[in-house]
């Protein structure tokens, strides 16, 4: 099991350490910045100083705000359409790891926004499009670093992003991808586990 570090813990512990960090970023965030609970009004002037941006009354409220700002810069291809179809049932299928249908839709989701940021100008998605996009290893990190700079995505939320776009290299080799393609896929690949590894290390740091 693994315990809370304060004192007056009202539970018996956690079965992970994921468990127990999120308990504590969640009740007592604090912790990361003082030795002992300060009143209210240094916790805030603390956090607004660590973050460089006003938070909210509470961090589902800042965490609801970021998602939104998220949402409202990053437009994406419409989901329904015949690849993104083929490509959740692949997902939940064999081929793509039985994965159930609510991270599926996450990753197709991701994927896409991705994919319309680095083809603004097209109105649906096509194969061509899909091949332009995960080729693309310089907008792949300017990608990246839009997550960050423009969306206020934390650096947990940007591993979402880069660990979904594989997923859709996996598919789109199954799916008839020329020769020339799989060459490129193989750098995007490359490309992508550095970006993993820099993202990771920023998390542990």
């Amino acid at each position: 099991m693994y315990h809370c570090p304060i004192q007056e813990r009202d539970h018996d512990g956690f079965q992970s350490q994921r468990g127990c960090r999120k308990h504590v970023n969640t009740k007592h965030s604090w912790f990361f910045y003082f030795d002992e609970k300060p009143n209210s009004k240094e916790i805030t002037d603390s956090l607004n100083v660590a973050s460089n941006f006003p938070i909210e009354s509470t961090s589902r409220g800042q965490t609801s705000e970021t998602t939104k700002h998220a949402r409202k810069l990053l437009p994406s291809f419409s989901l329904l359409c015949d690849i993104g179809e083929v490509f959740t049932k692949w997902l939940t299928g064999s081929g793509g790891g039985y994965k159930k249908d609510r991270a599926a839709q996450q990753i197709v989701t991701r994927c896409f926004k991705f994919l319309r940021f680095c083809c603004e100008d097209k109105e649906e998605s096509s194969f061509d499009v899909v091949d332009f996009g995960l080729c693309s290893s310089n907008l792949l990190f300017k990608f990246i670093d839009y997550l960050q700079d423009e969306c206020k995505l934390g650096h947990g939320g940007r591993l979402g992003y880069v660990d979904a776009i594989p997923e859709m290299i996996n598919f789109r080799k199954l799916h008839g991808a020329s020769e020339a393609v799989f060459r490129k896929f193989s750098e995007t690949e490359l490309y992508l586990k550095r970006a993993r590894k820099t993202v990771a290390k920023m998390i542990r740091l």
